[in-house]
């Protein structure tokens, strides 16, 4: 293809292709491996998941999942210069093929580069002023190089810049305008860099978001979309573990209930409706990125409600939910066989997005 007819090659605008994602899964710790006592290529099975195999792809459109998520750590796979290593490439981009052969969407989100795992050496993109300008350069030949490897991909390729950015401190709330305010300008850079490598890349749907990707009044209101020459083809990102009481027991300040009950939907209904305030002026398409509950005791049924409702409530605002599949705790398909381990969950799921 000649620079002229890639140059015209438009990609499906955004709202059309989150319409037709309609329910999304997460490759959950998987891709977004990291820790220094691994070598490369072995990063994808280091928090003891298997290789992804084409059988769990073909699975995951089986059952009506219009779209895969690929959390991907890319540090740990970087040279001192900030060269991704390629073999680390071809394998992520093996998985965004397998995905697209299925007739699913793929999102290649750059996960924990930006997440709360410091403590791993992660988190080198913060929600800080002086962060920002200390790291932009090598953040934008990140993403850069990323552009450019897949630029060939399809439209049902998407970019995510960064998933649950948060400050040095890793608040998930309240941060201060100014940290809010270099969210904004890390969302800026992206869309810029990306735009910038042309081609198929100049309208490529990309994904945005807020700080820690949050839910609430504060956060959102802080968030501003990117300006972006290619009109009508970003989205806005958002995850939620709402009510982290059910979801999460690590979430010890929250009321903690195995029953999800009415105050959990009540909880759930506030954050929707805060999401239509903040965005009813915005025209602008969401996902929700991950959402989900880890497993307990004898608590199927009520994570089947859990994930109906909120499916439900996404469903009315055309807002995709993908949930989070981490093989382990917040598991729902059995990856060494390709086989349904939480048929209840998942039809709850599908029933509710309406495939």
């Amino acid at each position: 293809m000649d620079g002229q007819q890639d140059n015209d090659r438009m990609m499906e605008p955004a709202r059309k292709a989150v319409a037709q994602m309609r329910l999304g899964w997460n490759l959950g710790n998987t891709f977004e491996c990291h820790g220094g006592w691994f070598d490369n290529l072995r990063m994808e099975t280091a928090w003891g998941n298997p290789i992804t195999s084409r059988e769990l792809i073909r699975l995951i459109a089986s059952l009506g999942f219009g779209a895969i998520r690929v959390p991907v750590t890319w540090y740990p796979h970087m040279d001192e210069t900030g060269r991704i290593d390629e073999d680390w490439l071809r394998r992520v981009r093996r998985i965004v093929r397998m995905t697209i052969l299925e007739g699913m969407y793929c999102i290649i989100d750059s996960h924990h580069d930006a997440g709360n795992m410091r403590s791993y050496g992660g988190g080198w993109i913060q929600a800080d002023r002086n962060n920002y300008m200390a790291n932009r350069d090598r953040a934008a030949y990140m993403w850069e190089q990323i552009a450019e490897y897949f630029a060939e991909e399809s439209d049902r390729l998407l970019f995510e810049g960064f998933s649950g950015i948060m400050n040095a401190d890793c608040e998930w709330e309240m941060p201060s305008e100014e940290e809010l305010e270099a969210v904004n300008d890390w969302n800026q850079l992206f869309v810029d860099t990306v735009r910038a490598t042309g081609g198929a890349n100049a309208t490529r749907n990309l994904i945005v978001n807020p700080y820690a990707a949050g839910t609430s009044d504060y956060i959102l209101r802080g968030f501003r979309i990117p300006t972006d020459p290619a009109e009508g083809h970003l989205i806005v990102g958002l995850q939620s573990y709402i009510p982290l009481g059910f979801t999460s027991r690590a979430a010890t300040w929250a009321r903690q209930t195995d029953e999800f009950d009415c105050l959990c939907e009540e909880e759930l209904e506030r954050m929707f409706n805060t999401i239509d305030r903040e965005f009813e002026e915005r025209p602008i398409p969401i996902i929700l990125g991950e959402f989900g509950s880890m497993d307990r005791a004898d608590n199927t049924k009520e994570r089947a409600k859990y994930v109906a409702f909120v499916v439900s409530l996404a469903r009315m605002r055309g807002i995709p939910c993908f949930c989070w599949d981490d093989g382990k705790k917040f598991e729902l398909l059995s990856r060494t066989d390709a086989k349904v381990r939480y048929p209840e969950i998942v039809q709850a799921m599908t029933t509710s997005a309406g495939v």
